[in-house]
């Protein structure tokens, strides 16, 4: 393939950096975003067909293909999209062997030169179906999927009624890609890269203690350990957010970090936190990449109080997403030892307004429609922590992990260990860290039971 198959674009660092990733496992589902909707009755087929075209249209990422040329990595937008829907009839398979089908459509790569970043599949029982979006995150973020999924909503409900949908005119990714290349080429570069490498200087990533040896080559594969968070548990990180003066998901971090720093024993790591690049209104309704890792680095002392911890988190998350513009593949590169950074994230996805695909009151006229949970972004670190806050303001959360690393029943522990300290650090913010028990006190019963007999 060369550059003149399509209208070639430039691709962002971070862009650049997940097709380097491809490049070097392209047979590896990692970086799949997959989402999915459960509709009855079936979706009419020649609908969906033509709404997709005209998502495709709207969001020129989503008909475009990559391509390695001399000059580099590019990104070929073809003029029109294929609207491309896979049809597969699965007989009255029951509920979980429907959720298994769909995750094994999330589960196959996508082929980034010859089909491009984006790949829809729908399931059909006798009365129902599944519609499952696998795309791949080179053309998208978290807020971008519910953006596809209100539009498409939208195209279908036109295309229902015999007519087509009309949207406002909104600036393409390349706008995105032009101010990242305007921000690296100006004064600003200078003062964000010292500012990075001043965090950074000395630092080591958080490093879990692992089932097995660390392979010499990573096969990116993973699974996820999904949970809701007990609604006492939610209320109490409230509640000790309110009294703290800092936002929840300070708390959550606050704490993760602490389990962190008591699995691990590092007293100082780094960790990552995905956050969006979409500032002001320019770029709110843009489908791209548009989210950057930035690291957040922690400090414990043996008299360290989750009070002190959580502020400490909050103070990271601000100061590092006032400088989240600098691509996190140009902080990564600066090391001179090229030890990684981030081995594991910790992310909030907040439901936006106007999200339909966590909602039934959406676009997809005639049809009840529900989402289907699939967890993605599994095995691309040792661990990926996801907080999706749902419209109920509750919150699932999902331990994606390294399958090479880690065994299931050891991300459960952790899941359980992390439940308890919330549970320590909202009943008590003033407690030490190293002092709170990593066991519930049913766990500790157990134990204590198993240690008298």
């Amino acid at each position: 393939m060369n550059a003149g198959d399509g209208d070639a674009r430039e691709l962002s660092v971070g862009q650049a950096a997940q097709w380097a990733l491809y490049r070097l496992a392209p047979e590896s589902s990692t970086s799949n975003v997959v989402t999915a909707v459960l509709a009855e009755p079936a979706l009419d087929t020649d609908a969906l067909r033509a709404a997709l075209v005209a998502v495709q249209e709207r969001h020129d990422l989503l008909r475009s293909r990559f391509a390695e040329t001399e000059a580099g990595p590019v990104r070929l937008v073809d003029g029109a999209g294929s609207g491309a829907v896979e049809l597969r009839d699965v007989g009255d398979v029951d509920d979980a062997a429907l959720r298994d089908l769909v995750r094994a459509v999330g589960e196959q790569p996508l082929r980034l030169e010859h089909d491009g970043p984006l790949r829809a599949v729908l399931l059909r029982r006798r009365t129902d179906c599944a519609l499952v979006l696998v795309i791949h995150h080179i053309a998208t973020d978290g807020l971008s999927q519910w953006l596809i999924w209100r539009d498409l909503g939208e195209a279908y409900r036109a295309a229902r009624g015999g007519g087509s949908v009309r949207w406002p005119s909104l600036p393409r990714y390349d706008e995105f890609v032009a101010r990242e290349r305007a921000l690296l080429a100006g004064p600003r570069r200078a003062e964000l890269a010292e500012h990075w490498e001043r965090a950074c200087a000395g630092a080591t990533a958080a490093t879990l203690p692992t089932d097995r040896p660390r392979p010499a080559h990573r096969s990116y594969r993973g699974a996820a350990v999904a949970r809701m968070l007990p609604d006492e548990v939610v209320r109490a990180v409230r509640a000790t957010a309110a009294a703290l003066g800092v936002t929840p998901f300070s708390v959550l971090l606050g704490v993760f970090e602490a389990l962190l720093h008591r699995c691990t024993g590092q007293r100082e790591f780094t960790i990552g936190c995905p956050v969006s690049l979409r500032r002001g209104r320019a770029l709110r309704e843009v489908v791209g990449m548009l989210v950057n890792p930035v690291v957040l680095r922690s400090s414990f002392e043996p008299e360290t109080t989750f009070a002190a911890a959580i502020a400490a988190a909050g103070r990271q998350l601000t100061e590092g997403v006032a400088r989240a513009a600098y691509p996190f593949a140009l902080v990564q590169a600066a090391r001179r030892d090229r030890d990684p950074l981030v081995r594991v994230t910790i992310t909030l996805l907040t439901r936006q307004h106007g999200d339909t695909l966590s909602d039934t009151s959406n676009g997809f006229v005639g049809h009840r429609v529900r989402q289907l949970v699939v967890p993605y972004d599994e095995g691309q670190f040792d661990l990926a922590v996801t907080i999706h806050q749902l419209p109920d303001l509750s919150l699932r959360t999902e331990f994606n992990y390294d399958t090479d690393l880690l065994d299931r029943a050891t991300v459960e522990r952790l899941f359980d260990q992390y439940l308890a300290l919330l549970g320590a650090a909202c009943a008590e913010p003033g407690a030490t860290v190293a002092d709170a028990p990593l066991v519930g006190d049913a766990e500790r019963r157990m134990l204590l039971e198993l240690g008298m007999s």
